[in-house]
């Protein structure tokens, strides 16, 4: 799967070329959104949402206004139907934009918008988008700077978080005992 990592702020995409520096299969992008997609084809793009699946700023602002309006209404709808109208931070669900083919993964970084204090949210929101998108053959994403916006999670942060979710998606262990979850533990970083 080719992973585009897309923030605007140089100081992120550099701290993710570091990080991902020996994996081909992701590329960070300093960007805005609209001129990535107009310039890129992508199969599937991730939204930081909130719990509730209002689309109307920041981020995802951008993607409503890419794709369309509607899709923060199917968003929501499948919140309602599957979440009883809460999704909890840091799940993720995929539906079809109903624009290009593209797919959308919904996946909330905060409950409303507010600044995120717990760091493994990041961690959590990057591991269970690239769960979603692996488990519906995704081919290519793009994924957005989790908590960068409004949540003012400091880029070193964001990077390391993403980066450890990659790592233990891409490669996940043979078996699991205590010696490995200890060397999973984050909190510490």
């Amino acid at each position: 799967m080719k992973v585009f990592l897309l923030d605007n702020k140089q100081q992120t995409v550099n701290i993710w070329k570091l990080y991902f520096a020996d994996d081909a299969d992701v590329e960070p992008v300093c960007d805005d959104f609209k001129h990535f997609m107009d310039n890129t084809d992508v199969e599937c793009v991730v939204s930081p949402a909130n719990s509730y699946g209002l689309m109307d700023g920041g981020y995802d602002l951008a993607i409503s206004e890419w794709i369309g309006w509607n899709l923060a209404e199917k968003a929501q709808a499948y919140i309602l139907e599957h979440y009883r109208g809460e999704q909890p931070v840091g799940s993720s669900f995929i539906i079809d934009s109903g624009v290009k083919g593209i797919k959308l993964i919904h996946t909330p970084t905060m409950r409303i918008p507010s600044i995120i204090k717990d760091p493994m949210i990041i961690y959590h929101c990057m591991r269970t988008c690239l769960l979603t998108a692996l488990e519906n053959n995704i081919q290519s994403i793009v994924i957005p700077a989790f908590g960068g916006g409004c949540g003012f999670v400091p880029p070193q942060t964001i990077c390391n978080m993403m980066y450890e979710a990659y790592k233990q998606v891409m490669n996940p262990p043979k078996s699991l005992d205590w010696d490995y979850a200890e060397s999973r533990r984050l909190e510490d970083l």
